[in-house]
């Protein structure tokens, strides 16, 4: 019969397959694959995602929407049902991808707000907001660049919006949220 061959170990060395130098070069080997393997999922995910994300762009002077996404973290049951997002904001100036926001009467809202946390504002019709859109949609028929409505709305005739942490305080040290 045939016996395998026996192999001579000295004291100091890994005898083969024990997790010692018998092992690395195909553990080695494999590592390669896996890192191209993982490149390539990347790729793939980011491919899918480019192709259903949509472009924003928002011009100074729009009427946004910005989502506050504080409360996706919470648990407690307080703010389940409070609202996501915001009143009607208007964008004060743009940098790259973000927005400096403002509301309706002239104070900062937010320094920076990413777009994919905005969206357009729609004014129900017959209200001063829908007023000051379509005034702002004259202006910009005549010059592209116009950040304020051609027809000016008085300040006092649009909505005061309270910012989110009056109506619904969320605490730094709260015990629901994931640490």
């Amino acid at each position: 019969m045939n016996k395998p061959p026996k192999v001579e170990t000295s004291a100091t060395e890994d005898p083969p397959g024990c997790g010692g130098s018998g092992r690395a070069p195909t553990t080695r080997s494999y590592a390669p694959d896996g890192f191209a393997k993982a490149l390539e999922h990347a790729n793939r995910r980011k491919r899918q995602f480019d192709e259903h994300v949509k472009p924003l762009s928002f011009q100074p002077g729009d009427l946004v929407q910005c989502y506050d996404a504080r409360w996706d973290e919470t648990h407690a049951a307080k703010h389940k049902l409070a609202p996501r997002w915001s009143g009607p904001l208007c964008i004060r100036s743009r940098a790259s991808n973000s927005y400096e926001l403002e509301d309706l009467h002239g104070n900062l809202f937010a320094s920076t707000a990413h777009s994919r946390l905005l969206r357009l504002f729609i004014p129900r019709p017959n209200t001063p907001l829908a007023k000051y859109v379509n005034s702002l949609q004259q202006a910009r028929e005549q010059n592209s660049a116009a950040s304020c409505p051609s027809d000016p709305v008085e300040a006092s005739t649009l909505p005061a919006m309270p910012r989110p942490e009056t109506r619904f305080p969320l605490k730094r040290e709260d015990n629901t949220q994931p640490k």
